[in-house]
């Protein structure tokens, strides 16, 4: 077969009308069955049953050839232009750029999706490759590799000029050569004038020098770029994760303004240095893993995404981003092995304070045939996607089982240990709190003044407390006390949950959802009726029964198991 062919029909006839027939496994009553072909060998069985039982095996192998098609279908340079114009069959090229142009993203299109490419011998899988230029002849070699093996060399020498003379004399004057705030790409140049802030995102690949790649933005460029196109990001790839890199992000780090103020620096004088390095060899955070998910199997690498602000006069760091006001998307490509995620998945931050993984919101994602984790964090950290099976044998026969099995292989929630989770069990207000800034991926404040007086240092819920009262979910603090111990009710988990949706989801509006179906409704607090309509609204709480609320109901653990994930899901956090 060709490797235009991508399918094969395949149709048995019984000599038996009574025999029945399946092929690769798939029951055919009638008619033909559709079987993919990959390239090269593909076995396709066909077994045909008897009524008696007997068995007869048919085996048919598909060759299906791989493509030899090597070339490209197009060629773009960030500045200057190709001559001769582009054409497939055309390999050598040359262009000319100004003494200003200290690099050049090269942008080759595959005719054949299934070729690969290098430029001067790095892999490009998306988007660009930037190459440095220096003053003079620069051939940049592009080889276009099919699936057959076949290979196809497209050649571009740039030429950059030298700088313009400032004449004779002594007594002449020159004009100062401007430097250009250069986006470092692992120790290439980058001129973001080669970044097209039309489109939605830039991807910058980088390929990774012992186990780290880099990219270091000039604050300024990023700033011009915001000024094109606001919603834009550039993403920073490698072969193990990415990094999506908004252009706002000078807005997004607590704190920034005091930490120049404090070094004697403008926004424009400092770079943000995102490196991406590969700690699946870590032996403290492999033992963090194995001591943390004693069930969990690691999808893809485990990749400390870093951020540091630079001084650019220096070249030196005066601090790092550890916390953003809001999330920044990063992608871990899983095995190519794996063609969908497993049922109960997860990603999980290392807290390297408390040597442990916890829980981040993350979805699956194909891109280009290729399934990711993207993992939504206002967090820098260590990062993991992991499979982790769980199961408690208390919750079999629950209603809630599906809830708190998958909360639990996210590490939202625990079990209370033997095997048990104890569902019908209540949830105290300081428990609650503490699994719903896990859920909501933010980190936990460590250190600082005790929120109530009832909620001291040193207490194992003080960081979450503390966090949710900052953020505002919490509203139901009696004065300056907050009755950590207090079984938490479900008027109060509205409240609290609805506050969340409020924080992490804005535009969300207010629902007029009626609440006459519940009898009870009435004894529900005044302040919490709006926030128990969004519940029902969004179908994140339920009622008791057919017609009961119980808006003082103390919350049991399958409750708060179930609208965790609801919650999350509601947002979009999670599949």
């Amino acid at each position: 077969m060709t490797i235009s062919v991508s399918s094969v029909s395949v149709t048995p006839i019984v000599a038996d009308v009574t025999a029945t027939v399946t092929v690769n496994g798939q029951s055919l009553m009638a008619g033909a069955v559709s079987v993919d072909l990959n390239v090269g060998s593909n076995p396709i069985t066909i077994v045909v049953t008897a009524q008696n039982g007997t068995t007869n095996t048919y085996t048919v192998t598909v060759a299906r050839e791989a493509s030899g098609d090597a070339n490209l279908s197009g060629l773009t340079l960030s500045s200057g232009t190709l001559s001769p114009a582009f054409a497939p069959g055309t390999t050598s090229y040359t262009a000319s750029v100004t003494n200003s142009v200290y690099s050049i993203a090269i942008m080759p299109t595959m005719a054949n999706v299934t070729a690969t490419v290098t430029v001067n011998g790095q892999t490009l899988t998306a988007g660009a490759a930037s190459v440095g230029l220096n003053v003079g002849s620069n051939p940049i070699t592009i080889v276009v590799t099919a699936q057959n093996g076949a290979t196809k060399t497209y050649t571009v020498t740039v030429t950059r000029a030298s700088l313009p003379s400032t004449g004779g004399g002594g007594s002449g004057s020159s004009t100062p050569t401007v430097e250009v705030p250069f986006i470092d790409v692992n120790g290439t140049k980058l001129n973001p004038d080669a970044i097209d802030a039309s489109k939605p995102f830039f991807v910058v690949e980088t390929t990774p020098k012992n186990g780290t790649a880099y990219v270091s933005f000039p604050a300024g460029a990023l700033t011009s770029l915001a000024g094109e196109n606001a919603a834009f990001f550039i993403e920073i790839k490698t072969p193990y994760g990415s990094y999506r890199v908004p252009v706002n992000l000078a807005s997004l780090i607590p704190g920034l303004k005091d930490l120049l103020a404090k070094n004697g620096l403008k926004a424009d004088e400092i770079s943000f240095k995102i490196s991406l390095t590969d700690k699946s060899g870590d032996k403290e955070i492999r033992s963090a893993f194995a001591g943390g998910l004693p069930n969990g199997i690691a999808l893809g690498a485990i990749v400390d995404f870093h951020m540091d602000i630079v001084n650019t006069k220096t070249g030196l760091a005066i601090g790092s981003a550890d916390r953003f006001s809001q999330a920044i998307a990063r992608l871990i490509p899983m095995p190519k092995s794996i063609t969908g995620m497993p049922e109960q998945w997860g990603a999980f931050r290392y807290n390297a304070a408390a040597k442990k993984f916890e829980f981040v919101p993350a979805k699956a994602v194909k891109i280009d045939g290729i399934l990711y984790a993207t993992i939504a964090s206002a967090s820098n950290s260590v990062y993991v996607v992991a499979d982790n099976k769980v199961s408690f044998n208390d919750t079999v026969k629950q209603w809630s089982r599906p809830f708190v099995e998958l909360a639990a292989a996210k590490g939202l929630v625990e079990g209370v240990g033997g095997g048990k989770y104890a569902p019908n069990q209540s949830v105290t207000r300081a428990e609650f709190a503490a699994v719903l800034i896990r859920s909501l991926g933010r980190g936990t404040i460590s250190g600082g003044s005790a929120p109530y007086d009832d909620v001291k240092p040193g207490a194992w819920y003080f960081g979450a407390v503390a966090t949710a009262k900052e953020l505002g979910l919490i509203d139901f603090g009696s004065g300056e006390r907050f009755l950590p111990d207090q079984p938490l009710t479900r008027e109060e988990m509205a409240s609290m949950l609805a506050a969340a949706i409020k924080l992490e989801k804005p535009t969300t509006e207010r629902s007029a959802a009626s609440l006459d179906g519940f009898k009870d409704i009435g004894n529900a607090n005044a302040a919490h009726l709006d926030d128990v309509r969004l519940m029902i609204k969004l179908k994140i709480m339920t009622g008791t029964s057919a017609n009961t609320f119980g808006p003082k109901g103390e919350t049991t653990r399958a409750q708060a198991a179930a609208v965790l994930i609801r919650t999350l899901q509601a947002l979009g956090s999670i599949d």
